[in-house]
């Protein structure tokens, strides 16, 4: 299969323990947003997030980097080494007790069907352990979905925890949450915008998330960027927030304090309103 994750592991440490990975004529760094729970008022850990820099020094928005790398036979290889990235990153600042969410890229995804252990194997290169690594399943399509199932049970039987991203993009569907089975399944912005926005959309994010709630996952809103955002989650019944609200995605790890005095401020604001 070309490259594993051992040889790519090798690879990073031959080149150093800088920030800055070249490959492919990209600069790639990563970049860690929080993730805050609702019920606990507290950071349950760190999703990371690959930045792109061309030869020209300008930045080249993430989706850009995969679609050209899948075009041209190379996303996989993106995909693991993203990860290996992702985990050499955060060793650097790893306070110790908080979760990793990786993304990863369902075709990739499919290519770990006989190399799971080896990813724990990475996970645990890198000082981690798997339970404290929350796999992201990415949005997009999969040519082989009972295959993506199996490697999905394979993470779990590992230790790690499994979450469904960018729900309401693209091809979601709850085939996809019955099958994987995710702990989290993360709402796209996009959905959260048109509750803020629309009456009959504010009205139907409770439903999605009590529906995703009685398939068995938690649920957490991405790109919260106002208190009316997080607050509109919140009633709706979110458990977990993400945004720029709270933190925008940094090379160093965000100060958790002022994201969780947010929440709590919040929970005090919702509780007043619930009151009246």
């Amino acid at each position: 299969m070309g490259d594993s994750f051992c040889r790519i592991a090798e690879d990073l440490v031959r080149a150093g323990s800088g920030e800055v990975l070249r490959w492919e004529g990209y600069e790639l760094t990563t970049h860690f947003q929080p993730v805050y729970s609702v019920r606990r008022e507290s950071c349950l850990g760190h999703e990371a997030l690959v930045r792109a820099r061309g030869a020209d020094g300008r930045a080249v928005a993430p989706a850009t980097l995969f679609a050209e790398a899948f075009a041209n036979g190379r996303g996989v290889q993106l995909d693991w080494i993203c990860r290996a990235l992702h985990l050499r990153s955060f060793a650097r600042v790893d306070p110790g007790d908080r979760r990793l969410y990786l993304n990863v890229h369902p075709e990739a995804a499919v290519q770990d069907s006989s190399s799971a252990e080896e990813f724990g194997d990475l996970v645990r290169f890198y000082g981690l352990i798997p339970r404290r690594v929350c796999v992201e399943i990415l949005e997009n399509g999969c040519a082989d979905e009972p295959l993506l199932r199996k490697v999905v049970n394979a993470y779990r039987e590992l230790g790690c925890g499994i979450a469904m991203d960018d729900f309401g993009l693209g091809r979601s569907n709850f085939d996809r949450i019955v099958a994987l089975r995710p702990d989290v399944v993360k709402i796209d912005r996009s959905i959260l915008t048109a509750a803020v926005g629309d009456a009959k959309s504010r009205r139907m994010l409770p439903s999605i998330i009590e529906l995703l709630h009685e398939a068995g996952a938690q649920v957490a809103v991405e790109g919260v960027e106002s208190a009316r955002e997080a607050l509109v989650a919140m009633e709706s019944g979110a458990d977990q927030l993400q945004g720029h609200y709270f933190s925008a995605p940094a090379a160093e790890l965000a100060q958790e304090a002022f994201g969780t005095s947010i929440v709590v401020r919040l929970a005090r604001m919702r509780a007043t309103s619930t009151a009246a």
